[in-house]
Formats: C-alpha cells, sequence, structure tokens
C-alpha cells in the first residue's frame, strides 16, 4: 500500500467514527460523502478497464441514495411535514436509501454486477466497513414491520442466490447478504451485540479472503489445484463451516447469542434465518468438493503455496469457539 492509498484508507477509517459519533443529520450526510470518495480512490486502478466500470457503477448508485439522503433529513429537520402519516413515510424512505446505499435486499443487484471488477481486499471493505455506517443510521430511526420484512427478504435472496454461483467473489456477496439478517437482527438488540458479531465476522471472512488472495483463487474448479494439499482445503473448510454458523465453530456463538435474545419475541423469524443458514452450509460445502469426494483426482501440476503463522491462527481460533460457548451458558 503507498502513501496515497494509506491515507485514503484513514479518511475513510475516519469517516465512519465520524458518522457514528455525529450528532446531526447533514454531519452524518458529509461522513458519507466522505467515506464514497475515500473508498472509490482505494479501488481505483487504471490497469484494468473492469474497474472504470466498477467505479462508474458504485459512484451512481452511491450518488443516487445521498441524494434522496439529503433531501428527506432537509424535510426532518425543517419540519415541512406535520403529519404523522407523512412523517412516517419519510422515515421509510430514509431507511430505503440508506438500504440501497448499503446493497441489502431487495437492492442488491448492483452489489452483485460490480463485485467481479475489485480485488480480494477491497471486497473485505466493501462487505465489512462499508456497511457500518449505513447500519448504524438505520438503528437511530428503526421501523419494526420494515425490519421484519428486510431480514426475511436478506435470508432469502441471500441464501437462494448463491446457489447457481461458481465465482467466489459472488458466493462471498450472497453469503454477506444473508448475514445482513443477522446484522439488523442484532442492531435491533443492541450495538454492542451488532459491533460484537461484524468483528467475528469479519474476522472470518477477512481470513478466507486472505487465502483466496494469496492463492489467486476467483472461481470454484480452481480450488482443484489444491487438492494435494490437505492442510490449505482443511483449513478454508473450517472457515466456511465457521462463517455458515454451524457448531462448534466461532460462528455459531454470535448466531446463538443473537437467537437467545430473538426467540422469545419473533421466533418465527429466528426460525426463518437457521433454515436459510442450512442453505448457505449447502454452497459453502459445495467449495468443498475436492477435499470431501473419494474418488482419486490429482492435477498434472499443482500450486504450492507457503502460509505464515497468523494465518494458522486465525484459521484455527475458530475451534476454540466450545471454550468461549461453555462460558457463555
Amino acid at each position: 500500500m503507498n502513501n496515497s492509498k494509506f491515507l485514503f484508507f484513514f479518511l475513510l477509517m475516519f469517516s465512519i467514527f465520524y458518522i457514528i459519533s455525529s450528532n446531526s443529520w447533514i454531519n452524518c450526510w458529509i461522513g458519507l460523502e466522505i467515506n464514497t470518495l475515500s473508498f472509490l480512490t482505494l479501488v481505483f486502478n487504471k490497469k484494468f478497464l473492469i474497474n472504470s466500470e466498477f467505479i462508474v457503477k458504485y459512484y451512481l448508485i452511491q450518488s443516487i441514495s445521498s441524494i434522496n439522503f439529503l433531501f428527506f433529513i432537509l424535510l426532518i429537520n425543517f419540519n415541512f411535514i406535520n403529519s404523522n402519516i407523512f412523517y412516517n413515510l419519510i422515515i421509510i424512505n430514509l431507511n430505503l436509501s440508506l438500504l440501497i446505499k448499503m446493497g441489502s435486499a431487495p437492492f442488491h443487484f448492483w452489489l452483485i454486477s460490480i463485485i467481479e471488477g475489485i480485488s480480494w481486499y477491497n471486497t473485505f471493505i466493501l462487505l465489512t466497513l462499508q456497511k457500518i455506517p449505513p447500519m448504524i443510521l438505520i438503528s437511530y430511526y428503526l421501523n419494526f414491520k420494515i425490519l421484519i420484512i428486510i431480514i426475511i427478504l436478506n435470508c432469502f435472496f441471500g441464501s437462494l442466490g448463491g446457489l447457481n454461483q461458481l465465482n467466489l467473489q459472488k458466493i462471498m456477496t450472497y453469503s454477506s447478504i444473508y448475514n445482513f439478517s443477522w446484522m439488523f437482527s442484532s442492531i435491533s438488540i443492541s450495538q454492542s451485540i451488532f459491533f460484537f458479531f461484524l468483528f467475528i465476522y469479519s474476522l472470518i471472512i477477512l481470513n478466507l479472503i486472505i487465502f483466496f488472495s494469496k492463492m489467486n483463487l476467483f472461481f470454484i474448479n480452481q480450488l482443484y489445484m489444491f487438492k494435494s494439499q490437505k492442510y490449505i482445503l482443511f483449513i478454508i473448510f473450517i472457515n466456511l463451516l465457521s462463517l455458515g454458523g454451524l457448531p462448534p465453530f466461532l460462528g455459531f456463538i454470535t448466531k446463538w447469542i443473537i437467537s437467545m435474545y430473538m426467540i422469545q419475541t419473533l421466533n418465527l423469524i429466528v426460525l426463518i434465518m437457521i433454515l436459510s443458514s442450512l442453505i448457505n452450509l449447502y454452497y459453502y460445502i459445495q467449495l468443498m468438493y475436492p477435499f470431501l469426494m473419494i474418488e482419486k483426482f490429482e492435477n498434472k501440476w499443482s500450486i504450492k503455496i507457503k502460509l505464515n503463522y497468523t494465518m494458522y491462527f486465525f484459521s484455527y481460533i475458530s475451534l476454540t469457539s466450545l471454550i468461549f460457548s461453555s462460558m457463555l451458558i
């Protein structure tokens, strides 16, 4: 990372903290604009033509959502509408503009179409850090009925959309859309649970992205090149199962905590999210066909990858979740 990239990454992190600590909607809008421009400069790469297409699409979507967001916060601040019905409509449209900005279902199609134009590390920023500001702003005016609809839609599109995908970046994106349902559930409980879920989710997905980036993997069939290196496939297998929330891995703990809070009031929603996680586990296990297949299949050539101890540490920490779960009981 050169100095200019480091500067814009610092501005991106600054914009996130600025939005969280702001006490007015205008300051939040300014923080969102700084966040968008910082991310665009981070992903810019003049060597790839598809990268320019990503920048144009991302800028257009963010501009449209920002204009709508600014329009509705001006209506709220200047009290143009006194009726409660119109005020509720303004809050709903405010939340919808933020949902468009973050790429949540049913406004996720732009996110799927542009994900192939960026690198793996920029994919990590887009799927994790870029979700924090809109999620925090949505929590300020959280509409309970819209929340239930958005959770169900994210479960539906996120779980079923990844079934027929062969591109690993699109699979990770659909997985992120599905995890929106857990993020919205956690933010409805408290912000501390939301940040705890986001930290665990970011830790798991970062480890997967480090592996995929280091091995230059973008499609499922490329995993067959590493069939002889069982320890690499095993580490990826652990992280995928942890991302799917399968016990006793680390990703199960956060979903278990959220389920315990919600099962008393929204037991049907919890059931839908758990059933959707089974579909997610199906296409996670689909990635591990080279590791699980019994028949002998080897390529005539293979790639040798040297991994450092940090990558092993972040992988095997998923196996220690039994200790954490016993402390929470």
